[in-house]
């Protein structure tokens, strides 16, 4: 790899890791290329053979946390991660991916608690995170009532963004690699206006805009509707994660 910057979004695993080391020792490059070939025990191996020789490289601490998420060691996932954060507080890919680790557990006050960690960063404008990115922050699987088993993975955005004011995406994926529907909490106002074709200023300066109207979307390639309408304000992750599953599974 040399100096070249490695970014892997696993998206049927739901985790998301970029790394960038100039230059790179060969053993982390080998290892960083079995976990990209989906080959995760090999990667846990190769990253914690190198993190026992160099104890302080939290990189390859990464690697094993990264392989362990992968294979759903999630127990020992979160151990990985909960060292690395104790050692660099600031290094913000393990509390994202600690927030995966939670959600796949069900521990949803650690869950919250790992995301309010993220987003006091932002608030504070920290180096290394911004409110203009989006975490994958959950992945789950579901069975339909027709027997079907559907992987879902779930994107956040710490600020509303798009035509439809988007905080959740819920999205399905195709053995292709395609998303074949997605379900969205989002603004009701404004998911109206966008699908009559209203319009809607979106960009990096457009201003933030305070969503009161959430509601549940879900829209595939031949329909589109509402799942839940939540009149008192933003729900907790918890409570739109059960409505969609709850759709799913309908």
């Amino acid at each position: 790899m040399g100096s070249a910057r490695f970014c892997l979004l696993a998206l049927l695993v739901g985790i998301s890791v970029c790394a960038a080391q100039t230059p790179e020792p060969q053993e982390m490059t080998a290892a960083r290329r079995a976990l990209a070939a989906k080959e995760f025990v090999q990667a846990k191996a190769m990253f914690a053979a190198y993190a026992r020789e160099h104890p302080d490289d939290m990189e390859a601490e990464m690697g094993v946390g990264d392989a362990e998420l992968a294979l759903r060691e999630y127990i020992a996932a979160e151990a990985t991660y909960r060292r690395i954060t104790a050692a660099r507080p600031e290094l913000w890919r393990a509390h994202k991916n600690l927030v995966i680790v939670e959600a796949a557990l069900g521990r949803w006050e650690e869950f919250e608690r790992e995301r309010a960690v993220l987003r006091l960063a932002r608030e504070r404008g920290a180096p290394g995170i911004t409110a203009r990115e989006s975490d994958v922050i959950d992945s789950f699987d579901v069975t339909t009532r027709a027997g079907v088993r559907e992987h879902w993975i779930v994107r956040e955005y710490y600020e509303p963004v798009g035509r439809s004011l988007t905080r959740y995406n819920f999205e399905l994926f195709g053995a292709d690699g395609r998303v074949k529907a997605y379900v969205s909490l989002e603004s009701g106002e404004a998911a109206a206006r966008a699908l009559a074709g209203g319009d809607v200023v979106v960009g990096v300066d457009a201003p933030v805009v305070a969503v009161k109207d959430w509601v549940l979307n879900f829209y595939t390639g031949a329909a589109h509707g509402t799942v839940a309408r939540y009149p008192a304000g933003e729900p907790k992750y918890e409570t739109v994660r059960g409505d969609v599953v709850r759709w799913v599974r309908r």
